[in-house]
Parts: C-alpha cells; structure tokens; sequence
C-alpha cells in the first residue's frame, strides 16, 4: 500500500491543472492473449492445478500534458480453466493509479497499481490482491519487445498467502517477456502499430511455479509529438535568453 501512495503522490501534478483536449499527449495499448501454463515445480506438494488456460484483454493507456511523463490507467480480465480440476478460472484486475513514460515514438514503460481477483473453482482458492505490475513496449518498427511483471500481496485466502518461493516480499508473482512482429504507420498523423506476439510465461501461484507460452495480438497507438519550438533570438527578445 506504500508503493500505491507513493504513485499517487506522483500522478498528482498531471491531473491537477486542467487543459484543452488538443494538449494533452499519450499512448495507448491493448493485448488480446492466450496463456497456457503448466506446472514446473509444487513446493508445498498439495497443488491441485497442473495447467492453467487463460484467454483475455489488456487495456493499458497513458494520458497527461507532458511531452514524456502521463498518469497510468489499465483493465485486464482472462478467463480459462485448470485442465486436471476442469475449474472455471479468472483473472482480473483494475488497475487506476499509475506513472507511465513514453520512450520514442510509440514505446512505453508505466508502473501501476489498483486491486485484482483470481481464483478457480475446485482448485485455486478465490482472493483479492492488491498487485503492482511494472509494464514495457518497447520498439516501434516490424519488431516490439512486450514484457510485464506482476508482484500482488493477497488478502484472505491464507493458502495464496506467503507463496511465491522466488520472491520472500511478496505473495504471488507474474511475468511475461515476448516479441511482437508486425507493421508500423501512420494514421491521421498518430504513430500506430499491430502484431502477433509470442513470448515465455510464468506465474508463482499457491505455492507452485508455473511455466509456459503466451500468444496473442496487440494495438498501440499514441498522438504525436509536438515539435521542439526554436525561437531566433534579436535584440530586446526577452523570452530568448
């Protein structure tokens, strides 16, 4: 809860003045993912999910005034199953306070925080975490580097509590590094590109390490930039010093 504090602290300078729409700036993104995850490792021995399915939306955007720095919002929701249990699994998560940096063109790295909820009937004890997920789009030409990582400390559910081996300051973790090969262009002056991706997945999750593939394909889009203004200075110019 101190990191969701501390970016909110940060975001407060880009929400509190407000401005005409033609001046804001940002990007936006948005994943359409299947995941497969198989599990690698039960350290507890008492793990009754083998392989996790999940199919879903990632809606992620950055919005602020400033040519580099804008305030950070994303929705994500996958739904799927554990094979072996046949248990409806979801995954969802509101995140609504966030810092996001534009790097380039189209690339983006962004920090954000909210609450989430997963779980699967019959396998995975039903929580509510509150996650902090570091995302990059990095790369804005045929090739993109797509990556995420998740750290969430549950609430309830005492079996999710304190089970990522890997990581002893949180309770679950979640990454996924991937390469998206696509197209770039130009629409109505905004930098825009698509692609199908493919990357490596894995999840920390009661316990249990989890590795796989994740598919899937994106949009992103952000406004142009605004071209640096060079004043010619003269004699008696006082804004040129």
């Amino acid at each position: 809860m101190r990191a969701a504090l501390v970016i909110s602290v940060l975001c407060m300078p880009a929400l509190a003045e407000a401005r005409p729409f033609s001046e804001w700036q940002g990007a936006a993104w948005a994943h359409y993912e299947l995941t497969g995850l198989h599990d690698v490792e039960d350290t507890k021995g008492d793990s009754a999910a083998d392989d996790l399915v999940l199919a879903g939306v990632r809606l992620h955007a950055i919005v602020g005034h400033g040519e580099t720095v804008g305030y950070h919002v994303a929705l994500d929701f996958a739904f799927g199953s554990t094979l072996n249990g046949t248990g409806f699994a979801y995954d969802v998560a509101l995140l609504p306070i966030g810092i996001g940096v534009r790097v380039g063109r189209t690339g983006v790295l962004a920090l954000g925080t909210g609450f989430a909820a997963s779980g699967a009937t019959s396998t995975i004890d039903d929580a509510v975490a509150v996650p902090l997920e570091l995302s990059a789009e990095l790369g804005g030409g045929r090739l993109r580097l797509v990556a995420r990582a998740r750290a969430s400390w549950i609430a309830g559910a005492g079996s999710r509590q304190s089970a990522a081996p890997s990581a002893p300051f949180a309770d679950e973790l979640d990454a996924m590094l991937g390469l998206r090969i696509g197209h770039h262009y130009e629409e109505h002056g905004f930098p825009t590109g698509n692609g199908y991706f493919i990357g490596a997945a894995y999840r920390e999750l009661a316990g249990t390490r989890f590795a796989g593939l994740v598919i899937g394909y994106e949009l992103d889009m952000a406004t142009k930039r605004r071209p640096t203004q060079w004043i010619e200075p003269h004699d008696g110019c006082e804004d040129c010093e």
